[in-house]
């Protein structure tokens, strides 16, 4: 169950960049509240009670099972006592099915209300690993007299599933091959047709074993695009704030010097660009991997920094806060170094398979994941400082994810070059533009008032005199 739960979680993500194009396309004209509300939350809900009810259904079917083959060999002294031998049920998943006793001769079950079953739920059938793919049928089939009905249902709701969702990855791919435009319907067909062929060539040449590689690629897939996702949300929240005018745009306030994809991320944008974006800073790039391998340092750099920048500050844009003391920054130092060490050297241990250092991986994630929120406690200090728009989440998924580029950002952003930079709130920017923008109305107000005063006088001297 642990893998089919990975495998689920790596198959959506994988499709999340090509259904988010689907609805965008079907939702056009719809306001974000419809599309949040019809296409994203009532789905959730509906799989979310999906998977309750059939889960729950399935680990029930299958403890049965195995509770009656315990009982079988302890009242009998044969597991299989209980096993379902009918002639016209075959097990779909290979595993043994037991046929549900009306009552059990057991002491503890003898008394009435202990031993509680339906029997019409029966056979009830104990999961394989042989053959994974049968579960669903197996399941199906322990409704008596409606399991062979159960599955035709599952076979023609899996094969509608598989056809609309083909429809949709192929409509998606044809406006990707156009650019955005709309094609021939025949260039869809084709490239529905090509997605068929490739799925069965893999089937066929591979059976189960290709099965478990197309798996094993989704989720390889789906892991880079989890962060992708989680940018994307926040961009979009951005967006929209900007949009409703709650936060001024990028180029009318106080953003980090050092942007997360920026830095050492660049040298990959330079090398496809072809050389047209420019390198960047050998700074940042060393920043990078000295947070890499010695973090301490690069949060000493931060955190001493950010001490020092209230006294250069011009007037009216101090701190929240007082600065902190060599002494506070250095027990923020020491703890960063032993969370980070703690988790490679666990690690380590783990790896080498050390006695006694089966459970070492949990406390060395625990370590890391108190190194990453330091670190995001010192970035929302250095963010609040600056009124940086941002939260607390993005400080700490930043230093979960990225945390070296994290590093070299916060120490980017305290440097000198950077801390005598204007220091205004969200809202006081907007306040700004909103009364440049009064001002530069008013000018123009008052430059068509003097040219029409000019004009009149120039008709007034113009006029005879009679």
């Amino acid at each position: 169950m642990d893998w089919w739960t990975i495998f689920y979680w790596g198959w959506w993500i994988s499709w999340a960049p090509f259904v988010g194009v689907f609805l965008a396309r079907i939702s056009r004209g719809r306001t974000i509240r419809n599309v949040m509300f019809y296409s994203l939350t009532v789905p959730f809900c509906y799989a979310l009670l999906w998977f309750c009810a059939f889960g729950g259904a399935a680990i029930r079917m299958h403890r049965r099972a195995t509770f009656l083959s315990d009982m079988g060999l302890e009242l009998y002294q044969d597991a299989d006592f209980y096993l379902h031998t009918s002639s016209d049920f075959r097990p779909a998943g290979a595993g043994k099915c037991y046929s549900v006793p009306e009552s059990l001769n057991h002491p503890d079950y003898a008394a009435a209300g202990k031993y509680v079953t339906d029997m019409k739920v029966s056979p009830v059938c104990a999961f394989s690993y042989k053959d994974d793919s049968g579960y669903w049928f197996d399941l199906m089939g322990q409704y008596h007299g409606m399991g062979p009905f159960l599955c035709v249902v599952s076979l023609i709701t899996t094969v509608l599933y598989f056809v609309t969702s083909s429809d949709s990855g192929s409509l998606v791919v044809d406006l990707i091959a156009n650019n955005g435009r709309e094609a021939h319907v025949v260039q869809r067909v084709f490239w529905a047709i090509s997605e068929g062929v490739v799925c069965i060539v893999l089937l066929r040449a591979g059976g189960q074993e290709s099965l478990k590689a197309l798996q094993s690629v989704s989720i390889c897939a789906g892991l880079p695009f989890t962060v992708i996702i989680m940018l994307m949300c926040s961009a979009l929240w951005r967006a929209l704030k900007i949009d409703q005018q709650h936060m001024p745009a990028r180029d009318q306030r106080v953003d980090w010097a050092l942007p997360l994809y920026g830095g050492i991320f660049d040298i990959l944008e330079f090398g496809l660009s072809s050389g047209m974006s420019g390198l960047p800073q050998s700074s940042t790039v060393r920043d990078f991997f000295l947070g890499l391998f010695a973090p301490p340092l690069l949060l000493w750099k931060a955190l001493r920094g950010l001490a020092a920048l209230p006294a250069q500050q011009p007037k009216g844009t101090s701190a929240n806060s007082q600065p902190s003391t060599v002494l506070q920054d250095g027990f923020m130092v020491v703890a960063c170094s032993l969370t980070y060490s703690a988790w490679i050297i666990l690690h380590i241990l783990t790896s080498a398979k050390v006695e006694g250092a089966s459970g070492f991986w949990g406390i060395a994630w625990t370590a890391f994941v108190g190194f990453a929120v330091l670190v995001a406690s010192v970035r929302h200090g250095i963010r609040a400082h600056f009124k940086i728009e941002g939260s607390g989440l993005e400080d700490l998924f930043a230093a979960l994810l990225i945390w070296p580029q994290t590093l070299a950002q916060m120490v980017q952003q305290v440097s000198q070059e950077h801390s005598l930079k204007s220091v205004t709130s969200g809202e006081e920017q907007l306040k700004q533009v909103e009364e440049e923008e009064a001002i530069g109305r008013g000018r123009t107000h008052l430059v068509a008032h003097e040219d029409e005063e000019k004009k009149k006088a120039r008709k007034s001297l113009a006029m005879p005199t009679i």
